[in-house]
């Protein structure tokens, strides 16, 4: 028998805002006894993977278990004190507009809001936070200890419960999961599995020259669970990543470093929110500060004593070692962000200088920084190596290939960030109810988001080191923005069953306010000196008349300029400064999107031919490379073979041929024909 528990909390001034709406109603999904051992869904890991997974699967309405080693740190930032950024601001977004949780915590937790990238268009800001380490976690716990359908328990998973598979839905399916067995050897039955087990398969944490096994600082590893996996088949890899030193924020003398504030006013990342829960004037500082000669001496000097840096096992290729940028680069300056970890402590995170020599020698390292000469250690920097799964041994969905019912989430694949672990947590969380309640899987294509852009990259082209969003990535940028992730998914999300009836009449409101706006733009028409005086623009115009749509199309002005300098006329629109937002973002977007869109409707055309799982590509006349390659990554679709380094144009009209000669065979795995192309 299980005992759901409440977590103890420690609480505080600011925690308590959070706590006071608890109420012992919460008791039914978190501390009262349960008498089964069967549930709809198992979600093992209670890192941002496991909570997304966790929640996602319970406000299904799903039986949902999330076992973690520890309740107390669900939740945890075991790293940087910060969400968001270029790229991985977009996937929180899209987390959000699924009804995912991060996007809220963080508005409720942040100490300080900025939009990245604002000197490039809209559609690359990258929104980010710092955020108070302990009231997020707080947060998340409050959310998850109070959440129907979800029962949580502390206990190491040692192993899978498998047997043959009854009803494969393809040849490479030989068994399925039906649940875990715990480290005291009770089963715990399931429908579906989800793994998000982060860095803690056969985790090992280094310092200088000592290892220890650890997933992170204080916790064990998962060594039983990477045999099963082991076992069963799975093709596995090692990598690794580290983080800084913790430093004494009352040791650094920030008058030597230059100061970094947030926006005024701060730009809240959920969509049901208008403002985030702090003032701009409240937010706290960050500071800057840099490496030197002295700093890149230290590394080399110590490079005999690292063991993490020599290793031959692969690394962050966009967020290295400070011993990896000093290699690489050599001993140039390298920027130091000194990110406070919350409003109630002086612990500050060093983002630029992660490091895994000894600690004696970090101590020294990071006395020659400027501002930082009389810093003292709260913790050492450390490295950490893993095992995860190649990634192209998962549906698009995120179920493996090998194993019914079994999905992966987070590191586990091969990704890096909180915000990759949330995204991949949020799709495997829906997949694993979605079977349960025999609905077709959601499936975010490249064209519908970044997520569907990272899934795609894992699944089709796998990774060998750690793998990170950025705007790059996505083909179809211009359309794939930060501020229209609610029009391209929620809508999808609603009728899977995982987003509220609240966010989507929000969500439908603000489409209806946007497309009746977009078309009033363009009857408010006026002559060029009238909009030129009003508007103090210093160029002329010709003498013609334009409209209010023809003017925000200007690059100096927007609908929030046009409202105060036309209040009468535009009275409807005063105030609303989020609707103002988005009307000028889609106003001026409007042309270019126009051809990005007819791109997207050809490439969801290709996205629809879809491929079986179980195609046996060495029966096919193509080259011996392209089989190859091929039968490792398995695309789903014709759009996801063309991207395979090595996949000829000859192999891809072969591949054509096959799908126009079996459309009723792949008609089965097609679930996203039917379904209206989002724009």
């Amino acid at each position: 028998m299980f005992c759901k528990r409440i977590v103890s909390f420690q609480t505080y001034s600011l925690a308590n805002r959070f706590l006071s709406s608890s109420s012992s109603s919460s008791s039914s999904s978190s501390s009262s006894s349960s008498s089964s051992c069967a549930y709809d869904v198992i979600v093992v890991g209670g890192g941002h993977a496991g909570t997304e997974a966790a929640h996602a699967s319970a406000r299904m309405g799903v039986n949902t278990l999330l076992i973690t080693h520890k309740i107390n740190t669900i939740g945890a930032m075991s790293c940087n004190p910060s969400f968001g950024g270029i790229g991985k601001g977009h996937l929180m977004k899209e987390v959000d507009a699924l009804d995912g949780l991060c996007g809220r915590a963080c508005d409720e937790t942040g100490i300080q809001y900025r939009m990245l990238n604002t000197k490039k268009g809209p559609a690359v800001w990258g929104p980010r936070a710092q955020i108070d380490r302990s009231l997020y976690k707080v947060y998340i716990q409050k959310e998850l200890l109070n959440l129907p359908y979800l029962t949580i328990i502390e206990s190491p998973v040692e192993d899978l419960l498998l047997k043959e598979a009854t009803e494969p839905d393809h040849k490479l399916m030989q068994q399925e999961c039906y649940g875990v067995i715990l480290d005291n050897g009770q089963k715990v039955f399931g429908k579906s599995v989800v793994l998000t087990t982060g860095t803690f398969l056969r985790g090992c944490i280094t310092i200088g020259l000592e290892s220890r096994p650890a997933g992170r600082v204080g916790d064990e590893p998962a060594i039983g669970l990477a045999k099963s996996l082991e076992n069963a088949g799975f093709k596995m890899g090692r990598l690794k990543t580290g983080t800084p030193p913790r430093l004494d924020g009352r040791t650094i003398d920030y008058n030597k470093t230059t100061v970094q504030l947030g926006d005024n006013p701060p730009k809240p990342f959920s969509f049901l929110n208008e403002k985030v829960w702090l003032k701009a004037e409240d937010q706290r500082p960050c500071h800057i500060t840099y490496t030197n000669e002295k700093v890149a001496k230290i590394a080399m000097d110590t490079l005999h004593l690292n063991r993490h840096v020599r290793e031959e096992i692969t690394g962050p290729r966009y967020c290295p070692s400070l011993e990896s940028k000093i290699i690489r680069f050599g001993p140039k300056q390298h920027l130091i962000w000194l990110e406070p970890e919350g409003f109630n402590n002086d612990v500050v995170y060093p983002s630029g200088i992660s490091c895994t020599m000894p600690e004696v020698h970090q101590v020294e390292l990071i006395r020659c920084i400027r501002g930082l000469e009389k810093c003292e250690l709260v913790q050492a920097g450390y490295g950490v190596e893993y095992d995860y799964m190649d990634p192209r041994q998962l549906k698009a969905s995120l179920e493996t290939l090998r194993i019914g019912n079994l999905f992966f989430a987070g590191q586990i694949n091969g990704t890096t960030g909180y915000e990759e672990a949330a995204a991949q947590g949020i799709i495997a969380g829906i997949n694993a109810a979605s079977k349960v309640q025999d609905k077709p899987p959601l499936i975010i294509d490249r064209s519908e988001g970044y997520i569907g852009v990272m899934i795609d990259d894992l699944t089709t082209l796998g990774t060998n080191e750690p793998y990170r969003m950025f705007t790059s990535r996505a083909e179809f940028r211009l359309f794939l923005r930060p501020d229209n992730a609610d029009m391209r998914l929620t809508e999808k999300g609603f009728h899977q069953g995982c987003v509220s009836r609240y966010r989507h009449e929000k969500t439908q409101k603000m489409q209806a306010d946007l497309k009746e706006n977009l078309q009033w733009l363009k009857t408010v028409s006026k002559k060029s000196h009238e909009w030129q005086s009003k508007l103090n623009l210093e160029y002329l115009f010709n003498p013609h008349k334009r409209s209010a749509f023809h003017m925000i199309c200007d690059p100096h002005v927007d609908a929030a300029k046009l409202v105060l300098a036309f209040p009468d006329e535009f009275q409807h629109l005063l105030g609303k400064t989020t609707l103002l937002e988005r009307l000028s973002i889609e106003v001026k977007y409007s042309r270019d999107l126009e051809e990005q869109l007819i791109d997207i409707n050809e490439v969801r055309q290709d996205e629809m031919l879809e491929l079986p799982e179980d195609l046996d590509y060495y029966s096919m006349n193509i080259a011996n490379e392209a089989k190859n390659k091929l039968a490792d990554a398995r695309p789903r679709t014709i759009a996801a073979a063309s991207r395979i380094p090595g996949v000829t144009p000859a192999a891809l009209v072969a591949l054509l041929n096959f799908v126009k000669k079996n459309k009723q065979k792949t008609k089965k795995y097609n679930f996203n024909a039917s379904q209206d192309p989002i724009v």
